[in-house]
């Protein structure tokens, strides 16, 4: 047997080619993984903030909403 005429197989693809393949948007991912382990502590405190801030607000518009 010749082991030239033996197909080599492809070789697996990663699971960021699979979700590609498969549709899934991952630029904020690799955006993400670009950054420090800090950078990304400190962006998600970012986003945490802004969303206590977004409840309050949402608090407050009920309350007064309430007393109407």
């Amino acid at each position: 047997m010749d082991d030239q005429s033996t197909p080599t197989p492809a070789p697996e693809k990663s699971a960021v080619e699979r979700a590609i393949e498969f549709g899934i948007d991952v630029t904020l991912l690799i955006e993400n993984l670009r950054l420090t382990p800090t950078e990304r502590v400190m962006r998600a405190q970012q986003v945490l903030n802004s969303v206590v801030s977004f409840q309050a607000e949402v608090k407050k518009s009920r309350e007064r909403k309430s007393r109407q």
